[in-house]
């Protein structure tokens, strides 16, 4: 690989070249003045990264010095520095014919700090982000949506990142701590795993998200095509109105005190996987997460009430404290992924008017349900 100046390395880790003279003059990096390699460009990455933490490059290289720490873990490093694009921020919202507010303000929707306008672009995928906010504005999208739209992908990402990397330290580097392994030896073997995984967990993901978005689109193509028949009179629609499903574990906070978080966040994803696993063969999807239980929603009332009761039943058999419930039917607002509205509030004060082990719904569902079931208060 041809060897990179100063001035690239600094481009590419995204700092001034006199913040490189410094590492370089410290003798942080593996290259000389005549020429510099891709790890150096991690390195300078990195501990920019750090020193913004607090820590600084002196004290650091004072650490490796001592045989504490290790930048040979850098040699495979679990993340990609991309190229940066030869163009300033207003350069490329002149070339694109987007508005330069909208794209500075597609890094603070995603969660980073905005950039000058006579910046240079700081990633390559900066490009697409932008050519995507402009066929979203060509399609009559206004500049909050789309702003609201990136902000949408980024939360869902971050808590993504977050939790895949809370799982490692738990399933793995905690492991590897107890059996002796430095805190070198720890950042080499992750960033090793993570420089594996990477290309693959990008392949996955876009895979799931591919599957999922045809699934939502071709439901959204069906109600099109309802729509269609009904108006020619070839279709006779049933309207039922979809239906709130709010899961609890009874007793949460208490076993939280009692038993330790570590305790109860394992009941509360154990909570999850069986939940999802039930919503999902009654045509249900999980729309809120909260800790202790969440939120469902099911197309029509029945499913949601039949689904409810075996959530109730398998609770037990999953080693889980007793579950409450409730649901209600009525019309929702749904934004960004979300449902809002009064039916959601009423199922949230019927579950939480459930006793352990009890679903509970309102009367007025009550006279849509199976046979077998009961308005609140009575048997089911």
């Amino acid at each position: 690989m041809k060897p990179l100046s100063l001035a690239e390395v600094a481009s590419r880790a995204g700092v001034e070249d006199a913040y490189v003279r410094r590492l370089a003059e410290l003798g942080a990096l593996e290259g000389q003045g005549d020429g510099y390699g891709e790890q150096d460009v991690h390195r300078v990455a990195l501990l920019h990264a750090w020193e913004v933490a607090g820590l600084a490059p002196e004290s650091i290289l004072m650490a490796v010095r001592q045989g504490e720490l290790s930048f040979s873990f850098l040699e495979t490093p679990g993340w990609v520095l991309p190229g940066r694009p030869d163009a300033t921020y207003r350069g490329l919202s002149e070339q694109q014919g987007v508005p330069l507010s909208l794209i500075l303000g597609l890094h603070e929707a995603i969660g980073f700090q905005p950039p000058g306008p006579e910046e240079r672009v700081r990633h390559q995928d900066e490009l697409a982000m932008v050519e995507l906010a402009r066929t979203i504005l060509e399609a009559g999208v206004s500049e909050a949506a789309v702003r609201r739209t990136f902000h949408l992908y980024a939360d869902n990402l971050r808590r993504l990142a977050t939790a895949e990397a809370e799982l490692y330290r738990a399933e793995v580097e905690a492991r590897l701590r107890q059996e002796g392994m430095t805190e070198t030896d720890l950042m080499r073997s992750g960033s090793q795993l993570g420089h594996l995984t990477a290309p693959l967990v990008h392949r996955t993901l876009l895979g799931i998200y591919e599957r999922h978005r045809q699934h939502v689109w071709t439901e959204i193509s069906i109600a099109h095509a309802e729509a269609a028949l009904e108006r020619a009179g070839l279709y006779q629609r049933v309207s039922r109105p979809p239906a709130i499903c709010f899961v609890d574990l009874t007793g949460y906070t208490r076993l939280t005190e009692q038993q330790g978080d570590q305790v109860a966040a394992r009941l509360a994803a154990s909570l999850a996987a069986v939940v999802e696993d039930i919503s999902q063969r009654h045509g249900g999807k999980p729309v809120r997460w909260l800790g202790d239980g969440g939120m469902f929603l099911f197309k029509e009332p029945t499913a949601g009430m039949v689904a409810a009761v075996e959530m109730v039943d398998s609770a037990p058999g999953a080693g889980l404290p007793p579950t409450h419930i409730g649901i209600h039917a009525g019309p929702v607002v749904s934004q960004d992924g979300d449902v809002f509205g009064r039916t959601v509030n009423i199922a949230a004060r019927i579950a939480a008017r459930a006793g352990g082990g009890e679903v509970l719904t309102s009367v007025a569902n009550a006279a849509s349900a199976p046979r077998w079931w009961r308005v609140a208060g009575e048997d089911r």
